[in-house]
């Protein structure tokens, strides 16, 4: 008997939104390589937040083959509902040195008072994983009145303290946002 879970996420929003094809290849490239390896699981997770018509998708899929924990693997698609197509970050925001930074010093002052206990004083693996370069904040869900930054597992802290998210208020923001 074969030990994976593949979730259902066969909702018509998910085939609306056009990522049904990169959830189905990390299916396929699982069921290819550990089908029948007991000691191997995968799923996903789908998770979806709405500012104006820009729809984020965060998708989150878990491969386990041994060890102390899963391999996660994390992917954010935006889709416009008045164009009925998939928009990148660039479309919605200006992505240049000084938003990034931006960023960076608001997630450090966020982390440093609100979440301390979760990144157990580890002040190099914080600034190393909050260093404004667009590698560190490529995981931005854009919420109804927040623009979320998702900090997976050993970005910021280690890996049991699971995903962080620091939430900026648009205000915050506005004059990066081109939505």
């Amino acid at each position: 008997m074969n030990n994976y879970f593949i979730m259902n996420y066969q909702d018509e929003i998910v085939f609306d939104y056009g990522i049904d094809d990169f959830v189905k290849e990390k299916q396929q490239e699982f069921l290819e390589e550990f089908d029948g390896d007991k000691n191997s699981s995968f799923y996903t997770l789908l998770d979806f937040s709405t500012y104006h018509d820009i729809v984020s998708i965060h998708y989150t899929y878990y491969v386990y083959q041994g060890g102390a924990h899963d391999i996660r693997m994390d992917r954010i698609y935006y889709w416009s509902l008045q164009k009925k197509s998939e928009v990148f970050l660039a479309d919605l925001v200006t992505l240049n040195e000084e938003f990034l930074r931006k960023l960076s010093d608001f997630s450090y002052d966020y982390l440093n008072t609100y979440k301390k206990e979760l990144i157990y004083d580890d002040d190099y693996m914080v600034r190393d994983g909050l260093k404004p370069i667009k590698e560190n904040f490529q995981y931005l869900v854009f919420d109804e009145d927040s623009l979320k930054i998702v900090f997976p597992p050993y970005q910021v802290g280690p890996w049991s303290s699971k995903e962080i998210i620091v939430a900026i208020p648009y205000l915050e923001l506005a004059s990066y946002l081109k939505i």
